[in-house]
């Protein structure tokens, strides 16, 4: 089975969490591998309506997916809200969710963000199987990773 974790970071704390991830699931044996999502746009929080994706990862060859993004705005990211509008299909991938925010708790953002990412999925006939969120900007940043990928793997 092979999971692929397709992120979206633009400050690369998303990424930091995706690589902590993917470094304890093949620790545990699993087969699994990074897949960034990547937009040429140099504002691309101002430019949703334009976005112009130079990396856009196909799900097809991934039985499991974890799909994760930062919060903007209290809400999801819009790069990551574009590239799973853009999917045909999720049916019969089983999904996991993260985000990383700046704000301490996860109301403030995070659920959010994680309910419009798991609507999203859903209507294209995913299952979800666990969700975090991850508040970067708080001492328990380290303890909600550890979390994250202890719900995930």
């Amino acid at each position: 089975m092979k999971t692929g974790i397709i992120f979206y970071s633009q400050t690369g704390h998303t990424r930091q969490a995706a690589q902590k991830l993917l470094e304890a699931m093949r620790n545990k044996g699993q087969n699994a591998e990074l897949l960034e999502i990547k937009v040429s746009n140099a504002e691309p929080e101002k430019e949703l309506n334009k976005l112009q994706f130079v990396n856009s990862p196909s799900v097809t060859a991934c039985d499991k997916l974890v799909f994760a993004s930062p919060v903007w705005a209290f809400s999801l990211a819009g790069v990551m809200k574009a590239y799973l509008a853009g999917l045909t299909s999720l049916s019969g991938k089983t999904v996991s969710l993260f985000v990383t925010h700046q704000l301490p708790l996860p109301w403030m953002g995070g659920n959010a963000a994680i309910r419009q990412m798991k609507k999203i999925c859903e209507e294209k006939g995913a299952k979800i199987t666990s969700h975090a969120v991850i508040s970067w900007g708080e001492k328990r940043r380290e303890r909600d990773l550890l979390e994250m990928v202890d719900r995930l793997t």
